[in-house]
């Protein structure tokens, strides 16, 4: 005699198994582009985006980008999960220098070093516009791996000038800049 499995169990299978397939028009992502999207995800919901847009905009589900990063992500009281308001992955970002064509890729441990550099991107290329406001508001001696961040105008404004100079635009410095 063979046994045979109930239909309650038989269907629960197969609707995990729909859970898991991919959304029509959802791509695979592998590799360096699959962290890129899942830190991508994590950034916009600490903006307060919903899961939806959030996944949708990076590209990448939530599941994946827990797998990928799981200390970036909690549980909170009710079980749901949330992004930490900080995380300590390490992430390569490009900086210009004062030499035209040149830049100088830094190891931003952890989100907040990655927004500062971001904010001082923002501070030089305002600078570079002939506002130096933001340079001014800017925190002085701030290290990033070792480097210290510009916040003299003199320097600020050569750094500026060289990469205005340079074959690629300023302000896509920070286009492809990722995580390691």
């Amino acid at each position: 005699m063979v046994k045979r499995r109930s239909k309650s169990i038989r269907g629960k299978k197969s609707q995990a198994k729909a859970a898991r397939k991919r959304r029509p028009g959802e791509a695979r992502l592998r590799g360096r582009a699959a962290i890129i999207a899942a830190f991508k995800l994590v950034r916009l919901r600490r903006e307060d985006l919903a899961w939806k847009d959030a996944e949708e905009q990076s590209g990448i589900t939530r599941r994946t980008a827990k797998r990928l990063l799981p200390r970036a992500f909690v549980r909170n009281e009710r079980g749901q999960l949330q992004v930490r308001g900080y995380d300590g992955y390490t992430r390569k970002v490009k900086i210009p220098t004062t030499k035209p064509g040149e830049f100088r890729w830094l190891r931003a441990r952890g989100s907040r070093k990655a927004s500062l550099v971001g904010t001082w991107n923002n501070a030089v290329k305002g600078a570079g516009h002939g506002d130096f406001s933001l340079i001014d508001a800017f925190p002085r001696n701030i290290f990033i791996d070792g480097v210290r961040l510009a916040t003299s105008h003199n320097e600020v404004s050569r750094i500026a000038a060289a990469a205005a100079e340079s074959d690629q635009p300023f302000e896509d410095l920070y286009a492809l800049a990722g995580a390691v």
